[in-house]
């Protein structure tokens, strides 16, 4: 008899595994241009598998792993290789090279020329390979984990040391030697393999090699004594062919065959979080015919062979076979002798075996063979795009270099021209026809500060403190976890302020993947109460009534004690949960009563309690009754959470028997098969035996699918009440299934189960073969009704949502769900809006995604829309997207997405995923960041700029491949809008005055060149030069890129919009980069032209000194132009702190320290320069003048801005700034909410604000709209209200809430491309893609309003009087299809009903009406007969 089956990995919504086809396809080429691969077991390797030394041909990669970039020999060529990508690098190597020729370097030695350079590459690698050795360690704890494998035993697949390096070595040496052989015509045997191991015999067949059928007994296990044992071994050691056991809770060190386990029933359970980000438990199951195996004599004994697949990257198929023979030879034909393999008798790696005491696999993937690792890929080098754009500043600067150089070479050319002089004849040399050329690559080293060589250490510096930041936020520490954010890569902070796109996951990302059973219909009757996150965000988008709010939650406190005392007069239900989601007193009071109803209940509730793939265990070692549900699905641990809450329990399952308690009396069940679920059958079935006898299928699964396996021309009413019940259940954000049975006969059942057999056991086209089994008895069902299950929002994601959308920031889910939950829990977290128009494209092949592509283009964005200014969203699904990612159609996608406020991706595969980013990241050059929490998102968050990894309950890989890891998505605004925007403001501002120093500084030795005969010659000493840039300038720029803020990150998160200057890039542009430059220019004509003017005639010191000299000049001028330099710097600085004033200020004072103490101890060149300068009025004056005159063009250009022009943070720091004025701040009577700040600068997302007076009002912290000076504010009574007066700021108004403007629903809503209908949204539950679905749908669809009022009808009782006016409401005939009872129940009591606390009762009387109208059918019991 067929034992309980295996499941494949994937919820019940299809999550992941919504697109397997697509997946499956993506690794076809790869499957076929690979060898099978057999693993053999105490098996000689037949002649054609090993080479002329006995060794196997076949080469298995090791279990070693490595993530880590860097290996000891690759580690200073590839670091170096990335380093000297940047231009800046390049150039100095190149300037090192060049003072190594004596006629360019002068004095400077050219170790001296190349320390700075050698010294940034040092540093930059050592934090590169403290980075690495971090991975490294990781990767070395893993690969030194332990295992226990079987030792003292011969694995026949590999020699020792075969994966040693002499080994590869020496095999490569054979191979070159069997070429040089086989080119000679000497090489028979090699032809043979080659033939084996071509692309052509990759699938299996089913032939053998003949040498293969000689010797190969079956599996039997022998009497000679046995020598090997278990022993540990690390996961690295680990080879193809090994035999591994495993016990409860281990990790799985590779991909093996599960050969047996600890159970009779040959079952074992893993948890897959790790591979596919899912925390419920799959069940695996081992080949049958070494289930029997249990010591290490019985596996050193046995001989067979696997032959495999090549490895591939789909996590959710696998195909292979186990083979043995009768006697000494191999029957190729012979099925019987061979055991099928499929993926639910797969270990992979990365997975945890749970409740199951130990298991036996067989190694046959390893290390990068892995799925795992295939699904990893390579971690990519990312580069932030400031970085990026910094290459256009240097090569400008370049250009910039090169004009200079160029013009001191023609100008030193143009000196030397005739007329020839008597100097000519007696000083040869001066007028030499190669001067210019060597002017000119002199003036290259003279000049070359131009480009800061300290530039991008000090951004690695400035980077690594905001990393720092970002880790230490006690704001996005997540205490369950113990979970604080982590920056992986430090280097692309600054991206986080210019983000444009996020692409999501849904489940587990957006929601909790919790999943709470909230309501369900039965027999047309709807029973649930509460709220979900839906109905709560719709309450919010219209009212903010938190008085009501708490009124319904001490109505459902009242209601759950009122379902508790009812259920304790039926039953005592010891084995219910504490914290049941499911409420609603009603169930009760109709399972009390001997009616239809109540019948209907227990057999609805039966049904969910036996239909399922779930372990329990007990949870509690001193409570038997506690009991926990380890599901393959979060949806089936609620379902059976439900059916245990009201009475309904899974005890246990013994082999194939089923122990459930129904209402307080034991049943035991017989499982006869279990038809499994998958993304494309929608649906999963179990066939039982009850203990009267017959055979009962349950069914459970999309209410599309159902709908059309049901029996024809029955329950036509049943069908229409419970379809619009669960488009209601739909449009709260619930999750929908329809539960079924069918009554098998006998005689069926026993024909079908053969055919079944059959289908398992076959080689080719295997799951064809068993879903076509399936079809043949699922059909003709029976109705019971339908169930709601809310996966709960993370907290805060709606608000979170919200802000970003404020931010401007737009965001695509991508999500494996069906369309309708998708756009339900869209408008839960305010990804979807009430006033927007859905457009929702669905299309089967290519030429109907174009047309839908271009007609939604065409209607709502083109010449033929209306030209209304209402919002978009896009919703298309994962068959549709195939087609739109195409080449030729992708930039029609690209186009109406880009319009659209919002997208919603559904049934996308995680390839898919990382299409969509790559498309709109290279197709719109924007920055995009994904986030997700699974295996299946890490393709998607590598795609974009900036990764996010959810380290929360579904697993670590993506958190693996991320950027950054965080625990919860609300963490996203706070990273996004305060971090990312600080970084971004901190590192634009900081590049922008690294450059514009170092130019003030070369642009003053330049203008001294006119003086010098463009000869090259310096102005400063050289010492000067090398600590300008190191210790003069160097601190005050880097506090300016890791401390400066323009709002604090309370103000930024109140004011989102301010982030809208990050998505646009106004701080860093090429025009700020030319007008820092025309200011350095003028500064430097400044700190150059004065100083010369004070010293052009010189001064007598008293001791006889004076100050003309090129020393006296040079020192001026660098004073000059390191103070006006900081100070530049400190202008542009927006949060003055006593750090700032301490940091300049030492900056300036370490110049004139280091002039002081160089004067002392240098040569006689520039003996006691202090006393001739630092004494002299003349020095200070020139200092003085020089930076006040530098400096006064940036002030008032500054001080215009800020008062004609200002930015939106100059006009919240104004505000900030009078608050701090006012004393005594007084509240106002303010409208919030009106109008969001917009810049007032061009921009392309708002209209641009006039400027006009304004009056600020004393609370200016608080909530405040900015009104013009005709506004009051009425002074509270025996109080003085102070108002400040800013004639100058224009006119806005700050928003108060992270929420979008209200506005209610639009009444058609829905707008369908493939039919070119539009509707109102009512959330109905069945998937669309099902033609066959539509007419039905459409021929039954009532409006979302007389629903509502039946629910309510439903759910409220009042006055006698109003009872009469809901009777004519309920007086609707239900549909009584179900049979009188499903499975026996005991005899329940008849307590007299009582109405609840909070009249959420019907009355008893209205439903003994509506029971009492006539039935469209009435079956008898199908298990047993009907109680009297």
């Amino acid at each position: 008899m067929k034992i309980f089956g295996r499941k494949r990995a994937g919820n019940s919504d299809g999550g992941s595994g919504g697109s397997t086809d697509v997946r499956q396809n993506s690794t076809t080429s790869s499957t076929q241009t690979l060898p099978k691969r057999r693993v053999y077991v105490n098996t000689p390797l037949p002649p054609s598998e090993i080479d002329h030394n006995g060794d196997p041909i076949m080469y298995f990669v090791p279990n070693k792993i490595r993530t880590a970039k860097y290996t000891i020999f690759t580690f200073l060529p590839k670091n170096l290789y990335e380093q000297f990508r940047r231009v800046a690098n390049m150039y100095f190597l190149f300037l090192v090279i060049l003072q190594t020729f004596p006629s360019l370097s002068g004095d400077v030695s050219p170790v001296t020329a190349a320390a700075p350079l050698a010294t940034i590459v040092m540093i930059t690698g050592v934090k590169d390979a403290i980075e690495d050795w971090k991975r490294r360690q990781q990767d070395n704890a893993l690969n030194r984990s332990l295992t226990t494998r079987l030792s003292d035993w011969q694995n026949v697949n590999v020699t020792d040391g075969g994966n040693s390096w002499k080994k590869r070595l020496y095999r490569a040496w054979t191979t070159i030697s069997t070429l040089l052989s086989s080119m000679l015509g000497k090489a028979d045997n090699q032809s043979d393999t080659n033939q084996r191991n071509s692309p052509g015999n990759s699938t299996f067949s089913g032939e053998q090699d003949r040498n293969l059928t000689k010797g190969i007994p079956k599996i039997v296990v022998g009497e000679t004594p046995s020598s090997a044992r278990w022993a540990e071994a690390r996961w690295q050691d680990l080879k193809v062919g090994d035999i591994v056991k495993l016990k409860n809770d281990d990790d799985i060190p590779a991909d093996m065959v599960i050969l047996s386990t600890s159970e009779p029933d040959g079952l074992c359970y893993v948890e897959t979080k790790n591979l596919d980000g899912e925390t419920n438990l799959k069940v695996r199951h081992c080949v049958s015919s070494t289930s029997s195996f249990e010591s290490e004599a019985d596996y050193e004994r046995a001989t067979f062979y696997v032959e495999s697949e090549p490895p591939h990257s789909n996590l959710y198929s696998y195909t292979g076979v186990l083979r043995w023979v009768d006697g000494n030879t191999v029957q190729s034909n012979d099925d019987s002798k061979v055991d099928p393999i499929s993926i639910n008798n797969v270990f992979l790696r990365g997975c945890v075996v749970r409740n199951t005491e130990w298991a036996i696999g067989l190694v046959i993937y390893t290390g990068t063979d892995t799925k795992i690792m295939l699904n990893s890929g390579d971690t990519p080098s990312k580069r932030s795009r400031i970085e990026i754009e910094t290459n256009f500043h240097v090569t400008m600067n370049f250009i910039i270099l090169f004009l200079m150089c160029l013009g001191s070479a023609i100008v030193d050319a143009v000196i030397f021209l005739p007329p020839v002089t008597s100097s000519d004849y007696f000083e040869p040399g001066d007028d030499e026809p190669g001067s210019a050329f060597l002017t000119f690559w002199a003036s290259l080293i003279l000049f070359q500060n131009i480009v800061p060589i300290s530039l991008y250490v000090s951004i690695e510096m400035v980077k690594t403190v905001q990393a720092y930041f970002i880790h230490s936020d006690i704001e996005m520490y997540y205490e369950k976890l113990d979970l604080p954010c982590v920056p992986k890569t430090w280097n692309i902070s600054d991206d986080l302020g210019q983000i444009e796109y996020i692409f999501s996951d849904k489940t587990g990302t957006l929601t909790q993947n919790v999943m709470e059973f909230k309501k369900c219909t039965i027999n047309g009757v709807t029973y649930g109460l509460g709220e979900t996150d839906a109905t709560r965000g719709a309450k919010l988008q219209e009212k903010s009534d938190s008085e009501s709010n708490a009124n319904d939650e001490i109505d459902l406190e009242n209601e759950k004690a009122l379902m508790l005392a009812e259920m304790s007069k039926l039953y005592d239900n010891r084995y219910m949960s504490s914290n049941f989601t499911f409420i609603d007193s009603r169930v009760m009071v109709d399972l009390s009563s001997d009616t239809q109803q109540s019948r209907a209940i227990q057999d609805f509730f039966s049904a969910l309690a036996l239909c399922h793939t779930v372990l329990a265990e007990r949870s509690d070692e001193n409570n038997s009754f506690a009991l926990e549900y380890k599901a393959q699905s979060p949806d089936e641990a609620a379902l059976l959470g439900a059916a245990r809450d009201v009475g309904f329990v899974f005890i246990d399952r013994v082999q194939d028997t089923m122990i459930i308690d129904v209402m307080g009396e034991r049943k035991e069940f017989t499982l006869l098969h279990v038809l499994e679920f998958n993304s494309t059958r929608k649906r999963m079935s179990v066939i039982v035996r009850p203990p009267e006898g017959g055979v009962v299928l349950l069914c459970k699964g999309a209410d599309s699918v159902i709908y059309e396996r049901l029996e024809k021309g029955r329950q036509s009413k049943l069908r229409e009440d419970t379809l619009a019940d669960l488009e209601v259940f739909a449009n709260e954000g619930l999750r929908t299934l329809c539960i079924a049975y069918r009554v098998v006969p006998e005689e069926e059942y026993n024909t079908w189960s053969k055919k079944y057999a059959e289908a398992t056991s076959t080689v080719n086209d295997r799951e064809e073969k068993i879903a076509e089994a399936y079809e043949l008895i699922e059909h003709s069902l029976t109705l019971m009704g339908g169930t709601a299950i809310e996966d709960r929002l993370q907290e805060g994601v709606p608000n979170c949502i919200a802000t970003l959308s404020t931010a401007g920031i737009k965001i695509w889910v991508l999500t494996g769900d069906k369309t309708e939950t998708a756009i339900n829990i869209g408008f839960a977290c305010n990804l979807l809006q009430r006033d927007m128009l859905l457009i929702i494209v669905h299309a089967t092949d290519k030429e109907n995604t174009e047309k839908q592509l271009k007609e939604s283009l065409q209607k709502f964005f083109g010449s033929g829309s209306d030209g209304s200014s209402q919002k978009h969203a896009l919703v298309i699904d994962g068959e549709t997207l195939k087609h739109a990612l195409d080449e030729s159609l992708s930039p029609l996608l690209l186009d109406l997405g880009k319009r659209c406020e919002s997208v919603l991706c559904c049934r996308v595969s995680p390839l898919q995923k990382a299409k969509v980013v790559s498309l709109v990241k290279n197709g719109l050059n924007v920055m995009t960041l994904s986030i997700g929490d699974g295996a299946n998102d890490v393709s998607m968050i590598q795609e974009a700029n900036v990764g996010i990894g959810i380290a929360g309950e579904e697993g670590r890989q993506a958190v693996m491949a991320a950027d950054y890891a965080f625990a919860q998505f609300r963490f996203l605004t706070k990273l996004l809008l305060v971090h990312g925007r600080w970084s971004y403001i901190r590192i634009a501002e900081m590049i922008s005055c690294f450059f514009y120093k170092n130019i003030v500084w070369t642009f003053a030795m330049f203008w001294y060149q006119i003086w010098a005969g463009f000869s090259a010659q310096y102005l400063y000493d050289y010492t000067y030069i090398m600590l300008y840039n190191l210790a003069f300038t160097a601190i005050p720029i880097m506090y300016l890129g890791a401390f400066d803020q323009d709002v604090n990150s309370k103000t930024s998160l109140e004011h989102p919009q301010l982030y809208k200057r990050g998505i646009l890039q106004q701080d860093f542009t090429r025009k700020k980069f030319w007008l820092y430059v025309l200011d350095s220019i003028y500064q430097s004509l400044i700190c150059y032209f004065i100083p010369f003017g004070f010293l052009l005639n010189g001064s007598s010191h008293e001791n006889g000194l004076t100050s003309n000299s090129l020393e006296d000049l040079g020192t001026v001028v660098a004073g000059a132009v390191v103070v006006t330099t900081n100070l530049y710097v400190g202008l542009n600085t927006m949060n003055w702190t006593w750090m700032a004033f301490v940091v300049i200020g030492l900056s300036i004072l370490s110049f004139y320290a280091w002039v002081e103490l160089y004067a002392i101890w240098s040569s006689i060149g520039f003996f006691r320069v202090d006393e001739i300068l630092f004494t002299q009025v003349d020095f200070w004056l020139s200092i003085i003048l020089a930076t006040l005159l530098s400096l006064l063009p940036r002030y008032l250009v500054k001080f215009i801005y800020q008062t004609y022009h200002p930015m939106d943070a100059d006009i919240i720091r104004g505000q900030i700034h009078a608050k701090k004025k006012v004393k005594k701040p007084k509240s106002v009577f303010i409208e919030e909410d009106q109008m969001p700040i917009t810049s007032t600068r061009k921009s392309s997302f708002e209209n641009e604000t006039a400027v006009s007076s304004t009056i600020l009002p004393t609370d200016v912290g608080s909530e405040v709209s900015f009104t013009d000076s005709s506004n009051t504010y009425p002074p509270e009574q025996g109080t003085v209200r102070k108002i400040l007066s800013l004639s100058k700021l224009p006119s806005f108004k700050l928003k108060s809430k992270n929420q979008r403007k209200p506005s209610v629903r639009s009444v058609d809503q829905l707008m369908y491309m493939s039919t070119g209908r539009r509707e109102s949204f009512t959330g109905f539950a069945f998937s669309g893609e099902e033609s066959a679905f539509e007419t039905f749908r459409r021929s039954i669809y009532k409006p979302i309003q007389s629903r509502q009022k039946l629910q309510r009808a439903h759910s409220i009782a009042t006055t006698s009087s109003r009872r009469q006016t809901f009777l004519s409401t309920l007086s609707i005939s239900r549909s009584r299809t179900l049979p009188t009872t499903l499975f026996r129940r005991r005899q329940s009591r008849d307590p007299s009903p009582s109405l609840s606390i909070n009249n959420s009762i019907r009355d008893r009387d209205d439903r003994q009406m509506d029971a009492a109208e006539p039935s469209e059918e009435v079956e008898l019991s199908v298990i047993s007969r009907s109680q009297s």
